[in-house]
């Protein structure tokens, strides 16, 4: 479906059965982390991912991913293979018993390689377009969710809608220098992340 623009894929049936979520960055938290990720063969999951997913399925929490889309933005490749890449990863996560409820992603930037692309668009990270989108679209409270990422672009985001962050030690650990953030807590990888969060 179409929001503010952009394309968002929402699981069929999906209806929030809490007003608060978990909003994952994709590459470093969910899969492997590759530079500008596009090809089907070079998407990996990390293992931990699956287990931290299938928990917050248990719990009935909300799993939401929010990622930049570079690779449209440098005309790497088009919005479809993004999509196919994307549809991959719900397919093979579901395979095992994994869901994802679904998927905000930004193709844009001020810059970017592709003419039709460039825009100075507020669902880039560390812009919080996505995640106002999100909890607009299913009535979500932002102070009482949470982000995990991968890098600071991520913890910012959080932070300016007042989310919980969490930063993990996967993909690029922080350690990006575009952006200066201190994330609420620093978790091995995602499932430590996840079972942080389920024993508030």
């Amino acid at each position: 479906m179409q929001l503010e623009g952009h394309s968002v894929y929402i699981r069929p049936g999906f209806k929030p059965q809490k007003n608060w979520a978990v909003f994952l960055d994709r590459d470093g938290v969910i899969n492997q982390e590759k530079h500008l990720l596009f090809k089907l063969k070079d998407w990996q999951v990390i293992p931990q991912a699956l287990q931290a997913i299938k928990k917050l399925n248990r719990a009935e929490t909300p799993v939401i991913v929010v990622h930049n889309a570079a690779v449209v933005a440098r005309n790497l490749c088009q919005i479809d293979q993004l999509e196919k890449l994307n549809q991959h990863m719900v397919k093979k996560l579901k395979q095992r018993g994994a869901n994802i409820d679904a998927i905000f992603y930004c193709p844009h930037h001020r810059q970017a390689f592709n003419p039709r692309m460039v825009k100075d668009c507020p669902w880039r990270k560390p812009g919080t377009g996505m995640l106002t989108a999100a909890a607009k679209k299913f009535r979500l409270d932002l102070k009482k969710s949470f982000i995990i990422g991968d890098s600071a672009r991520d913890i910012l985001a959080g932070k300016n809608v007042g989310a919980t962050t969490i930063l993990v030690k996967t993909g690029h650990a922080g350690k990006d220098s575009l952006y200066q953030a201190t994330p609420d807590k620093i978790s091995q990888n995602i499932l430590t992340a996840v079972n942080w969060i389920l024993s508030l």
